[in-house]
């Protein structure tokens, strides 16, 4: 390792290219803080300058750069940026807000020499003119913005390329790239600095502008760190970005993936291209909360793709560290990247195919709707190995799955714990490596058999239709998944010889029972008042022996057994009625949970722990307990 100070006219002066490698980030510097502080630093060296006071150099900070073999005599002498392309690309950046302001005026000298710092000469000679001819060549995503900047030669024409962009009803345009944003900040600055100036010192602005030029070239400085051979550049890159704005642990993933691939010589356009785009993407930056903390989907993705290869619970802050040491096992997981990243897409897809879901745009019957209304992502690295690694058939695969999605179903009707289920279902997998084909369902059940307690305890049929009948499950379970258990059961009553099984959207839970049922329904033959109905401790007189019937009544009728479903039109109309007035209002729905109150005659407490038993009862057979032969 080999550390020089550099001038900003020796470190861009020289025909060769700064090449940020795809595992950096991408430019994320602004105008505040890093903009504007870089500009008064400038501004305030070239009036020293001016005035004739000398100053010592002022260090912009460290660049780390890394040599990489010519893989021709013709191309131009490349190295990699390890530390240091936000700063390089801002200085870039100004240069060329400098350049075209030059041009714009026809200063042509000014502008020959800062051409010399954006572009190297002789295209014609080069192996690669079109990536070659930049003296600066940022990771993929950013390189066609750049590129456009430093080659559209003027202010007006960058703006033309990088317009504001206003969506309707909006205030506040798009944002755009931030490059151009630099740029544009820059090529204001210098032309607003170069005409205060000049008439500050009565200097002609072409005069003020050079002096700007001189303190450019000569009073900033950078340290370059040339690496050597056997100097690790990866350990490098996370000591350097150990401090600071913290890289997270896809950054780092991306960093521990390009590096390798730098060193099998693969081609980094190629595959970035073909995988790793996929992942850039604004699904896959969007933040999403689990456990109390805040990580992004790639973040989540790459840790349950983790888990689900290894079987292991893997820490959420040391995803990266755990990835190294299971990728460096021996012999190698994978013969290259590309397998690597290949293997790292696919199951990515099945992520991305639960985790985008929209629930309303689901059937009942999908597993990703199961997922989403019961709010279990916990299950996608055992999901993501059922799918990917166990090398079952649709078959084998489709029993596994109904079999996670009983354990998980009946757990919510039955009020168990879903605090452990993170390291339940990556205990599953670990007891699942490697086995294949017929070994897997059986084994699976057995898994979740043999779990206790209420964190891993796999509900009975008694449990089921208990809770069924007793649990308060309106006020218990959370509206999406009460609507999910509800229209699983409409599909079940249909059966196979209904034409059509779909459910419509956006179907409301409705109490046959109202919750203020003070108005129309009697209790024990009496007429209970409604703030009695409401709160039984304010019976008096010869209503408070039917106080604990009122508790009774305004339990039950939160239950399943006291639910159904409507569409958004007939749940007004039937509201506080009484069951007469409801059940007219039922014959005009479709749905087969309407059609039991058909031959019913009454309403009451007794009637609704019945349904309750029977509806309990088929979910028994929807979600179906393994029989103990199975165990």
């Amino acid at each position: 390792m080999q550390a020089n100070p550099r001038t900003l006219d020796t470190l861009f002066n020289s025909q060769l290219r700064y090449v940020v490698p795809m595992f950096q980030r991408l430019y994320v510097w602004k105008e505040t803080p890093q903009w504007s502080t870089l500009w008064e630093d400038v501004a305030e060296k070239a009036v020293l300058a001016m005035r004739g006071v000398k100053s010592n150099p002022h260090y912009l900070g460290a660049l780390i750069i890394e040599g990489v073999k010519p893989s021709s005599p013709r191309e131009v002498k490349r190295f990699l940026i390890i530390d240091g392309q936000q700063r390089l690309t801002t200085l870039q950046l100004l240069f060329c807000a400098y350049r075209d302001f030059a041009r714009k005026n026809e200063w042509k000298m000014l502008d020959r020499t800062v051409t010399r710092y954006l572009e190297n000469a002789d295209a014609d000679v080069m192996e690669n003119p079109d990536f070659e001819l930049f003296k600066l060549w940022p990771t993929t995503l950013n390189r066609g913005a750049f590129s456009s900047i430093v080659s559209a030669g003027s202010a007006v024409e960058v703006a033309n390329r990088h317009p504001l962009r206003y969506l309707p009803r909006k205030r506040k345009p798009e944002p755009r790239s931030n490059l151009a944003e630099a740029y544009l900040y820059f090529s204001n600055t210098i032309s607003d600095w170069v005409e205060t100036t000049a008439k500050e010192f009565s200097k002609t602005r072409e005069e003020t502008a050079f002096a700007l030029l001189q303190s450019l070239q000569q009073d900033f400085c950078v340290v370059e760190i040339s690496l050597s051979e056997g100097d690790d550049s990866q350990e490098i890159f996370y000591s350097l970005n150990s401090q600071g704005q913290p890289l997270t642990q896809s950054d780092l993933l991306r960093s521990l993936v390009f590096m390798r691939a730098e060193k099998e010589q693969i081609d980094r356009d190629e595959i970035f291209a073909k995988y790793w785009s996929k992942f850039e993407t604004d699904f896959w930056s969007m933040e999403v909360r689990r456990g109390g903390r805040t990580y992004s989907r790639l973040d989540l993705g790459l840790r349950y793709f983790l888990m689900a290869k290894t079987g292991q619970m893997v820490d959420a802050r040391r995803v990266n560290e755990e990835y190294r040491r299971w990728i460096s096992a021996r012999p190698p997981r994978y013969p290259t990247v590309k397998e690597e990243l290949s293997d790292f897409t696919r199951h990515g897809d099945v992520y991305q195919r639960y985790e985008s879901a929209i629930s309303y745009e689901l059937q009942a019957t999908d597993l990703r709707r199961v997922l989403l209304d019961f709010d279990v992502s916990t299950a996608l690295p055992l999901i993501m190995f059922l799918e990917l690694e166990a090398g079952l058939d649709p078959e084998q695969t489709g029993d596994c799955l109904s079999a996670v999605e009983s354990f998980i179903a009946r757990r919510v009707l039955t009020d168990d714990e879903t605090k452990e289920y993170n390291k339940l279902f990556v205990d599953v997998i670990g007891s699942l490596n490697g086995l294949k084909g017929d070994e897997v369902p059986p084994m699976l059940r057995k898994k979740l058999l043999g779990g206790g307690g209420t964190t891993r305890h796999w509900p009975t049929d008694a449990e089921v239709v208990e809770k069924s009948i007793s649990r308060p499950v309106f006020r218990d379970i959370k509206t999406p998944a009460l609507r999910l258990i509800l229209e699983r059961l409409e599909i079940y009553f249909r059966g196979k010889k209904t034409e059509d099984a779909v459910i419509p959207a956006g179907l409301q839970i409705e109490h046959v029972m109202p919750q203020r049922w003070d108005a129309h329904w009697l209790l024990n033959g009496a007429a209970i008042p409604a703030n009695v109905a409401q709160y039984p401790h304010l019976a008096k007189d010869d209503l408070v022996p039917l106080a604990d019937s009122v508790r009774l009544r305004n339990r039950t009728l939160q239950t399943l057994g006291n639910l159904t479903l409507l569409n958004k039109y007939l749940n007004p109309a039937a509201s506080n009625g009484s069951f007469a007035a409801k059940k007219a209002e039922y014959a005009n729905s479709v749905l087969r949970l309407n059609r039991y109150f058909d031959t019913v005659a009454s309403w009451d407490e007794e009637v609704i722990v019945k349904r309750g038993r029977a509806l309990g009862e088929a979910i028994c057979k929807i979600w179906p307990h393994p029989e103990p032969t199975t165990q």
